[in-house]
């Protein structure tokens, strides 16, 4: 993680010596704030790829194109997020990555938390871990949604957590829903696990109306 980043936030990081030094992985995280994958960018020493909308890459204006340059600068690779296909279109990206045997970041939940529990998760991150047999690294965040609370855009100086758990391989056919269900599943759970946040069997956008509230972790 970057030295200023240390000295401002102190986050505590443990458990990323279970990230595979070479090869293809999967690090899969709840998602509670704009900068998670910032964060879980700068935690690596390998660089983390995520998929981010096509308009943060194609900014105008010198605001515009400096955030454009800083989300290629830690490997945001866009995709158009309004298109009829656009689910497709981003597992097509991350299997290519992970063919390259390099790392793919995901937030399984597809959303930000509304109310800072971890949410039940997609299963496009079941999909590629049957699909590629990548190792999925479970990454379990908590504080980060203080560090920029839902409808800021200026980060706030707050200490969080990020906790990665130890690599989780599943084998059978991806075309099986419930396969891919069974294995999201196990998966958010450990997510849930590392955190230490609440876990609720329900989508984040289907709370999307309930009040965001910084996260607490449970047990302190």
């Amino acid at each position: 993680m970057s030295t200023l980043v240390k000295i401002v936030y102190r986050p505590q990081v443990s458990g990323a010596h279970h990230i595979p030094a070479t090869g293809p992985c999967i690090i899969a995280a709840n998602h509670l704030s704009f900068s998670d994958h910032v964060f879980i960018s700068l935690a690596t020493r390998r660089p983390v790829v995520f998929i981010g909308k096509a308009e943060r890459l194609t900014g105008t204006g010198l605001r515009g194109r400096l955030g454009a340059a800083f989300f290629r600068a830690i490997e945001i690779v866009p995709v158009d997020r309004d298109g009829a296909h656009r689910a497709t279109a981003a597992l097509d990206v991350a299997r290519e990555v992970l063919a390259e045997g390099r790392v793919f970041g995901i937030h399984p939940e597809g959303t930000r938390s509304p109310d800072g529990r971890v949410h039940k998760g997609r299963t496009g991150v079941g999909f590629l871990a049957l699909a590629t047999g990548a190792p999925v690294i479970p990454c379990g965040l908590t504080g980060t949604d203080r560090v920029q609370p839902l409808g800021t855009t200026v980060p706030r100086v707050a200490r969080f957590a990020m906790r990665f758990g130890e690599p989780m391989t599943f084998t059978g056919p991806e075309t099986d829903p419930r396969l891919r269900r069974t294995v999201t599943d196990q998966i958010m759970r450990e997510i849930q696990r590392l955190s230490g946040l609440e876990y609720v069997d329900r989508y984040g956008n289907k709370d999307k109306s309930a009040p965001a509230e910084p996260a607490t972790r449970i047990g302190g």
